[in-house]
């Protein structure tokens, strides 16, 4: 039965839309519902319209696209209203105190809004370099490396390139001038790079990049700094500048931006607590507090 209902909900819906966008003009893209609006289906005494379904279909859509749209919608719709049918008939609502919960749940949903609003207008986003150094260094126990991570130079060359003498002369080098010709270089030839000495990654991510399997990360990294290896297209360079293991300290250029985010969870919940005390205090200072008990 519902799948005969839905083939002609769907046929009646087309129409219904191919006529709306008949009547549309060519600037608009919103589907104009009328306001004597269309019944699409009852399911124990409760009604959906399709002027209820309005918000389903995205602007711009064609009709036969909405109308299978609508109709997801409305499948969905009579299989929930059956089923809530059912659990309410089961049910001892008086027990489950519904409107109390609705209620809550309204509440919630209503203080989340303000709450966003709120952290959006007037909450200072700005965490300095200065902010974070402060907690890195007060907080060093908690940052620890969770992964393997590795600050490398990592160059990956097509054999087709006629770089390959110039990077390997550089691709070891720490100095300033090296590396930027080095980038310079692995900008215009490589297929992939990493140069950066401060920059961490995790070493998994980088081994996806090389033709190697390594079931040891740290003995691999304990025993090669430099590795130069083809495969049939490509040629890799690697200089390993320096790793961390998990447990070790973790770097502070790598925990930046984890420590920007804890600085801002904790500055947001201090800002919404004073905010909640100061509305606090001024009702109870205007008198708009009575408390019978």
């Amino acid at each position: 039965m519902i799948h005969m209902f839905s083939r002609r909900l769907l046929g009646t819906i087309t129409r219904i839309l191919i006529i709306f966008a008949g009547m549309m003009p060519l600037s608009c893209n919103l589907i104009e519902f009328r306001p004597d609006d269309q019944l699409l289906a009852e399911v124990y005494g409760n009604r959906l319209y399709l002027l209820d379904v309005q918000g389903v279909v995205p602007a711009g859509a064609a009709p036969e696209d909405s109308a299978a749209m609508v109709k997801r919608y409305v499948d969905r719709w009579v299989d929930q209203q059956i089923y809530t049918h059912h659990a309410k008939a089961y049910a001892n609502l008086e027990t489950m105190n519904i409107e109390q919960r609705v209620e809550d749940y309204r509440n919630a949903l209503i203080v989340h809004a303000f709450e966003q609003d709120l952290v959006k207008n007037e909450l200072d986003t700005i965490v300095t370099d200065d902010e974070i150094s402060s907690y890195y260094d007060n907080h060093q126990e908690r940052l620890r490396v969770r992964n393997t991570i590795v600050a490398v130079n990592f160059i990956k060359l097509p054999h087709n390139t006629g770089a390959v003498r110039q990077i390997r002369s550089l691709y070891r080098s720490v100095a300033e001038d090296d590396l930027r010709q080095l980038e310079n270089l692995s900008l215009e030839h490589a297929a992939s790079y990493q140069i950066d000495p401060g920059q961490w990654l995790a070493f998994n991510d980088l081994i996806k990049e090389l033709p190697l399997e390594v079931d040891d990360p740290v003995s691999f990294l304990n025993n090669n700094r430099f590795v130069e290896i083809t495969d049939d297209y490509y040629r890799y360079f690697l200089y390993i500048h320096d790793f961390r293991v998990r447990g070790d300290p973790s770097p502070k250029t790598f925990e930046k931006e984890n420590i920007r985010q804890r600085i801002l969870s904790r500055r947001k919940k201090d800002f919404l607590q004073n905010r909640r005390r100061e509305m606090f205090n001024s009702a109870i200072e205007g008198n708009h507090v009575e408390v019978f008990y």
